[in-house]
């Protein structure tokens, strides 16, 4: 059976209207065209649905029976196209974002405010998850884009690069490294460390520096999160490394921070979705405003991509 929803709103006005031409106006075609539409519909269910006399014309029964399931499903899809206009238009809908810790805190925000500003209607799912497991939150479609970085290159993702920072020690006050305007992974040997666990992207990058520097930073204390090492710092129990874009969101007052060099450990912090995967227009519009806010962004602990 191949009934559409033309005829449908054909049968349902020619009842409301108690006349074929009154119908065919609100439709906006002719009435042998409108009664064409009918007798299709007709055909198509097996069923007589007007009683026609040359005065006018008058459902019959089965007509009757079948209006009332005609309209619902005329209201349904009036509903059905009202809410894909809504999406459409961002005025509902669902964000499912994922973000690594040090983003959520640091650039995330910035993101988040403007956006909300424009689009009040969008419901935020977000998701934070270390580095190991951030990639993995996407690639199952737990979350339709990501805000944060990868650790390795994956075929069934893709990621935009769209801005980089840098890796930082942070020191007590009393730390016998203050008195230098930046420092060395080899400095560090020998000084109680602070540091995240392997799950997170800023112990691997820190790791990888190190390693590249030919050393061997061993944690004294390893904590879950950022905002636990600030505090360890602060309380004079050691540095702790922690990257540039989160700085100022950490709160890292009654502490020094440092560049660490030779080398200097950049993370590229960017967009991750699925490969060839159409995003919704609630995600594209968050992506443009990502790009947006990054291109915008003049804090002192960043740099952009493109920069050396």
């Amino acid at each position: 059976m191949n009934v559409s929803l033309r005829q449908l709103r054909a049968f349902v006005l020619g009842i409301e209207c108690t006349s074929f031409s009154a119908a065919a106006a609100r439709m906006g075609m002719t009435q042998p065209g409108y009664s064409l539409l009918i007798r299709q519909l007709e055909s198509e269910l097996g069923l007589r649905l007007f009683q026609r006399t040359t005065r006018h014309v008058e459902p019959t029964q089965a007509g009757l029976d079948l209006l009332a399931y005609a309209r619902r499903t005329l209201q349904a899809m009036d509903e059905t196209c009202r809410v894909a206009e809504d999406a459409r238009e961002l005025r509902m809908g669902i964000l499912r974002l994922a973000v690594v810790p040090s983003v959520a805190c640091g650039l995330l925000p910035a993101i988040l405010q403007r956006f909300h500003g424009l689009h009040t209607g969008i419901r935020l799912e977000l998701r934070e998850e270390q580095a190991m497991n951030f990639a993995e939150m996407v690639r199952s479609g737990r979350s339709e884009i990501g805000l944060g970085l990868v650790l390795q290159t994956d075929d069934a993702l893709q990621f935009e690069p769209l801005l980089r920072d840098h890796l930082v020690a942070l020191l007590p006050l009393d730390h016998p490294l203050t008195d230098r305007s930046s420092i060395t992974w080899r400095s560090l040997v020998g000084h109680d460390y602070i540091s995240v666990t392997t799950q997170s992207s800023v112990r691997v990058r820190a790791d990888q520096a190190a390693a590249e520097a030919g050393q061997d930073l061993r944690p004294s204390y390893e904590v879950d999160s950022l905002t636990t090492a600030v505090a360890l710092v602060r309380a004079g129990l050691g540095y702790a490394v922690i990257p540039s874009l989160a700085v100022e969101s950490l709160n890292v007052g009654k502490v020094l921070v440092r560049p660490i060099e030779k080398p200097r450990a950049w993370r590229s912090i960017g967009l991750l979705s699925r490969q060839s995967f159409v995003l919704s227009p609630v995600a594209q519009a968050f992506a443009a405003m990502a790009r947006e806010i990054t291109t915008d962004w003049h804090g002192s602990n960043a740099a952009t991509v493109s920069e050396p």
